[in-house]
């Protein structure tokens, strides 16, 4: 890919499907009933019951807007409440659906050789927002009471992309963003870290497989005594992605 690809004046979209193996590493109170799922990384496969997740992409040279959508059913049963022995399981249907605008910056070339097929560099800082629904289930086990809620809210993002396209073919990519600031939860943040292998799927190098890691976390509470409800907790672990230019 070349300098003048990375800020076509032709509309450009991209979909991308891809998996995310999460792991829950925080707390979570429902109704005054509390547990810490704590899943290590080799735990990650067992604990991932089910997840859909799909992103697009569109953009015109510089200005381009992005929407993306997770679903997950996780578990996790190795938690104790405030450490005195008792087995909580706890069952979580989450979804995430997020989307936003952002301005590409540059390309920079790193080899000091503008306009060839050297690497390139480009930023794109972005700004949108990420809603949440949470159906989280707490059972004591062997026989002991079980408590559920839902709850959703809107966070504002703020955050930048970072592509380096590194040869015609391989492409790193970075991200990170922070939002929440009290409008729904108190604190919010995602980053990722991405290698990308272009290759033909439908034509020539418009796909990538990409390969990497994602964490995102999210502090929301709501409620006091036993009403309260709180979500403290890093969404973690490896993910899968094709990305499919059209």
């Amino acid at each position: 890919m070349v300098a003048e690809d990375l800020v076509s004046d032709e509309w450009q979209f991209q979909i991308t499907p891809y998996t995310w193996a999460l792991a829950l590493d925080g707390h979570t109170t429902v109704k005054g009933l509390k547990t810490s799922p704590d899943v290590s990384f080799k735990e990650i496969f067992d604990n991932l019951d089910y997840a859909l997740m799909i992103e697009g992409d569109a953009r015109k040279g510089r200005f381009g807007a992005f929407a993306n959508a997770i679903y997950a059913d996780l578990t996790d049963d190795s938690g104790d409440d405030r450490g005195n022995g008792i087995r909580i399981r706890a069952d979580a249907q989450t979804v995430w659906a997020g989307m936003g605008a952002y301005y590409r910056l540059g390309p920079w070339p790193l080899d000091g050789e503008a306009g060839d097929s050297g690497p390139q560099l480009v930023v794109d800082p972005y700004a949108g927002a990420r809603y949440t629904y949470l159906n989280v289930k707490l059972k004591v086990r062997h026989g002991g009471p079980q408590v559920d809620e839902d709850k959703h809210w809107v966070d504002p993002i703020f955050g930048v992309r970072t592509l380096l396209q590194l040869t015609p073919r391989w492409s790193v990519t970075a991200l990170g963003d922070v939002g929440g600031f009290g409008v729904g939860s108190d604190l919010t943040w995602q980053a990722a870290g991405m290698v990308g292998y272009g290759f033909g799927l439908f034509g020539e190098n418009d796909a990538r497989f990409l390969a990497g890691y994602r964490a995102l976390y999210q502090d929301y509470k709501d409620g006091s005594g036993d009403n309260e409800f709180k979500w403290d907790m890093t969404m973690h672990g490896p993910m899968l992605a094709l990305g499919i230019d059209f």
